[in-house]
């Protein structure tokens, strides 16, 4: 069956950046099977729904670990390296299938509350993960985690989670579906060259993604120097692992030359604004990366490090951040900015979501377009504009996932905020007095 919804306005960020409005979307069987100007719509289907607002793709988060909402806030103020080792990895040592379940099922009904429908992954315990994930309905690629957690055990060990990913790409990914599974390398400078390398063999058997955290701060660049002679992605270049699809999330501190060998390689990058601000790690180049044609999403990172999964202030920051350290209000462009948050962190990831044009997934979300900052709406610029630099994860009213509504009213469907809220923070403080003990 076709449903159709008409909206006040339809904001695809297809390839001409076509806005409608009004605007009429058609969804069959979970994808979009048309779109455009009602007056030019086919025979209207039985089912028409009447939404009014702003419908625009949903949001696209590159890089996250969205269950350390067990962790939120901990540890603030320190660097990112004693911030792992003193407060993160402790804790996580101690965390279980369960609690990894709770703190993703309290996400994603952040995440999806706020407008993201697609999240990418990078956590331990992914049977835990994913089972969060099928409840709540949202589209996810997990990169299942891969390095040595202090005190966790056997199974705290790089090579239990390498095949421990192959399990999880074995049982669970799901190309037509809403899951697919790759593998989480967590760093360089955390890995030996041997797990690299075990990553790459897997990623040649299973064709997953990798994705892995590059040249976050400087401190990094300089461990990294020391053991190997070369920046992380010469590294990763020189062991064969960017023969494969590869997502380098940060990518903060890169030369000339890593960025060549980004494009050379078609490395996508996950660029967290947010989470590097708060850790000060610095700011990525993104405009030089644009300018290389280098994929780039946006991320929030996990909620220790930003310390929510709110995409919309992503997406604000990114262009300002690229705006202020270039001296240069055109270098990173209001359509550009969208594209990073929707579109372009899906390509990004390999999927063909976040557009809205016939076959792509229905992946969508509706604005409440009757608020003060969509006023004055003169042209179909100012509407860009102000979904840019006024908008924000409060006017999400509804969202869809493959044409299944998954928040309505703004109440996430089903609803099992109260419980999760009460589950993490239960959980969160066993985990903190474990680390302590």
């Amino acid at each position: 069956m076709t449903t159709r919804y008409l909206a006040d306005a339809v904001v695809t960020v297809d390839q001409a950046d076509s806005i409608y409005r009004p605007g009429a979307l058609d969804v069959e069987a979970g994808r979009v099977s048309w779109v455009g100007d009602p007056a030019s719509a086919p025979p209207a289907p039985p089912d028409v729904v009447h939404l009014g607002g702003v419908v625009m793709p949903g949001l696209v988060n590159t890089h996250g670990h969205t269950p350390m909402t067990l962790l939120r806030s901990a540890g603030d103020g320190l660097p990112l390296d004693r911030w792992l080792r003193e407060v993160v990895w402790p804790r996580e040592a101690h965390a279980s299938d369960e609690d990894v379940y709770w703190g993703m099922r309290l996400g994603c009904d952040e995440l999806l509350s706020g407008g993201v429908t697609t999240t990418c992954e990078q956590y331990a315990h992914g049977r835990g993960l994913l089972e969060a994930v099928h409840e709540a309905g949202i589209r996810c690629v997990l990169t299942p985690a891969v390095f040595d957690i202090p005190g966790a055990g056997p199974e705290g060990t790089w090579q239990y989670m390498v095949s421990e990913a192959y399990a999880l790409h074995r049982d669970h990914n799901d190309p037509g579906g809403l899951v697919t599974v790759g593998i989480g390398p967590h760093s360089v400078y955390a890995l030996p060259a041997e797990a690299l390398l075990s990553v790459a063999e897997l990623a040649a058997t299973t064709g997953g993604l990798i994705q892995i955290h590059v040249a976050e701060t400087v401190q990094e660049g300089r461990l990294v120097k020391e053991a190997h002679g070369c920046s992380a992605p010469a590294v990763l270049e020189r062991l064969g692992v960017l023969e494969h699809a590869v997502l380098a999330a940060h990518s903060v501190w890169l030369s000339d030359a890593d960025l060549d060998i980004y494009a050379t390689h078609d490395v996508a990058v996950a660029h967290c604004p947010q989470s590097n601000g708060k850790l000060g790690s610095g700011v990525a180049r993104v405009a030089d990366m644009r300018s290389r044609g280098i994929r780039v999403g946006l991320g929030t990172d996990g909620p220790a490090s930003n310390d929510n999964l709110d995409l919309w202030e992503e997406l604000r920051l990114a262009p300002l951040l690229a705006r202020a350290v270039s001296a240069d209000p055109a270098a990173l462009g209001t359509k550009e900015a969208l594209r990073l948050a929707t579109r372009g962190g899906a390509e990004a990831l390999g999927l063909d979501a976040g557009c809205l044009e016939p076959g792509r997934p229905a992946d969508f979300i509706r604005l409440d377009g009757d608020d003060p900052v969509f006023v004055p709406m003169l042209d179909d610029a100012d509407l860009l504009a102000h979904l840019v630099w006024a908008a924000s994860s409060r006017l999400v009213t509804d969202v869809w996932v493959a044409g299944r509504q998954l928040v309505r009213g703004g109440t996430t469907m089903p609803a099992e905020s109260a419980e999760a809220r009460r589950q993490v923070a239960s959980r969160a403080r066993r985990l903190r007095d474990a680390s302590l003990a």
